[in-house]
């Protein structure tokens, strides 16, 4: 996730909203390609990284 993370912001990307895009929606979209991010984040369970997502908003 931390890579997933840094790839969004080197993009210029906000990382809660895209990935919080992501949870929502299911469309890969929302997650960049840089560094092969978007490819990353489609191997990860999505109830953990929706979990992940709600402690970034803590």
């Amino acid at each position: 996730m931390e890579h997933i993370i840094s790839s969004l912001k080197q993009g210029g990307y906000d990382p809660y909203e895209q990935l919080t895009g992501y949870i929502t929606t299911g469309e890969p979209h929302y997650i960049t390609r840089t560094g092969n991010a978007r490819e990353m984040i489609q191997s990860l369970d999505k109830l953990k990284v929706k979990s992940y997502v709600l402690r970034m908003k803590r």
